[in-house]
């Protein structure tokens, strides 16, 4: 889903959110309905799409790492019990 790799997501968020702003400013403001239209659609998909990135998947992708890290020294401490108690009989 990382598409925009300049910005940072939460610029992105914000970006998004003013262009839908200004898209709807200009349907209100000017007789330019089809091309306003089709630019609110496109940037409420972005905005959404931002909106997702920034509150669940960045989260989300953050614990999922933590838990492979934790799940990774869970496996040593398994293997090393078991060659030590191997070394036992």
């Amino acid at each position: 889903m990382e598409r925009f790799l300049a910005i940072s997501p939460r610029s992105q968020l914000w970006l998004f959110h003013t262009a839908l702003a200004l898209n709807i400013l200009g349907m209100m403001l000017t007789d330019m309905w089809i091309p306003m239209v089709v630019g609110a659609i496109v940037t409420t998909y972005l905005s959404i799409d931002a909106l997702i990135r920034v509150r669940y998947i960045l989260p989300l992708k953050k614990t999922l790492l933590e838990l492979e890290r934790e799940n990774a020294v869970l496996r040593k401490k398994i293997s090393d019990v078991e060659q030590s108690s191997a070394f036992e009989y």
